[in-house]
């Protein structure tokens, strides 16, 4: 944990708090451990603040929980613990006195306050929102500009036409479209393959030359793999080829 120093001038350390259902919350047995109290203690200060406070604001800032109790060797026992929120912990720490109590109060406060704050910060960099906006205006742009060009210059009815949106660019990608041609393909090899074996009804011309060009294109890469690794074995048996009694290597410093 951090170190937190409040106006006493006494360093504590800053309360770890956790984020439940979009609420800051802490638990008793942490309040407990800070607050140099017994942990039945707490549970029984909390159990008190059901008579004296309105039901619904209890069960909404007092949740019951189960924590993990270490008994050494290697055992563990479940205990009840309470789950609390930042008016949870307001009225359960009224009940707190002391120097030591009131710097520890300050302390969860302020982490409240820090947590809080972070949670109203908007999910998205303000700049990169409008950096999307301004790409989202200018596909837009490019979509109506390819419409119209295809729809203007198609032989065929424009309700056919088949449009490729993309980006590239890769510090500052610009969007560009293009109009697919009649029987184009836009899906990844694993999708075509699966479509030629199921969906796609292809003329066998057009399987065979597809055929014909995956064989080359695999012996092609067959070579090139043969030719690197004889490269390689050329290479290795180099350096293991031992030197003559007169040969030497100059070493310049």
């Amino acid at each position: 944990m951090s170190q937190a120093t409040t106006g006493t001038s006494v360093a504590v350390a800053a309360p770890t708090l956790q984020i439940f259902e979009g609420h800051v919350t802490t638990t008793s047995n942490q309040i407990a451990e800070h607050f140099g109290k017994q942990h039945k203690d707490v549970l029984r200060a909390i159990r008190n603040l059901r008579n004296t406070v309105d039901a619904d604001f209890y069960q909404r800032n007092f949740a019951l929980i189960q924590i993990v109790t270490d008994l050494g060797i290697g055992r563990t026992r479940q205990d009840p613990a309470y789950r609390i929120t930042r008016d949870g912990f307001v009225f359960l720490a009224m009940g707190f006195t002391g120097k030591e109590a009131a710097t520890w109060k300050v302390a969860y406060l302020t982490a409240f306050n820090r947590m809080e704050a972070e949670l109203l910060q908007p999910d998205q960099d303000p700049k990169r929102i409008e950096h999307a906006r301004q790409l989202a205006h200018a596909a837009t742009a490019q979509v109506y500009q390819a419409v119209f060009d295809a729809a203007l210059n198609s032989d065929s009815s424009p309700y056919n036409i088949r449009l490729l949106l993309g980006f590239t660019g890769i510090t500052a990608p610009m969007p560009y479209v293009q109009a697919l041609e009649n029987g184009a393909f836009a899906m990844t090899l694993p999708q075509l393959t699966k479509a030629i074996r199921t969906d796609l009804m292809v003329p066998d011309t057009a399987l065979a030359n597809l055929a014909a060009a995956c064989t080359q294109r695999m012996a092609e890469q067959a070579e090139v793999q043969e030719r690197n690794a004889a490269l390689v074995a050329k290479r290795a048996a180099a350096a293991d080829k031992p030197q003559r009694p007169d040969t030497f290597k100059a070493v310049l410093r």
